[in-house]
């Protein structure tokens, strides 16, 4: 499953570099929307990263909320184990 994670990674890095600098301050979030989706698709199994991802794009646009600061929850390996 860890391989449709690096596709995506891979493909919102080309975003990032390609079309992100023609949208400059079109997010309202911090991180912005394509900096949140690589954190969460770097720190979740696919199906949490694209769900989690999906919701803040649907959240970054004029009729939902009023952005501000937004980081993605890192995953907390000590209580994953035992």
């Amino acid at each position: 499953m860890k391989i449709f994670n690096y596709i995506f990674i891979v493909l919102i890095k080309i975003y990032k570099f390609t079309l992100s600098p023609f949208f400059y301050n079109s997010c309202k979030f911090v991180p912005s929307c394509s900096t949140y989706c690589l954190e969460c698709f770097q720190n979740y199994n696919f199906f949490k990263a694209f769900y989690k991802s999906t919701l803040r794009i649907i959240r970054c646009n004029p009729w939902f909320g009023y952005g501000g600061h937004d980081p993605v929850e890192k995953l907390n390996k000590e209580s994953h184990g035992s």
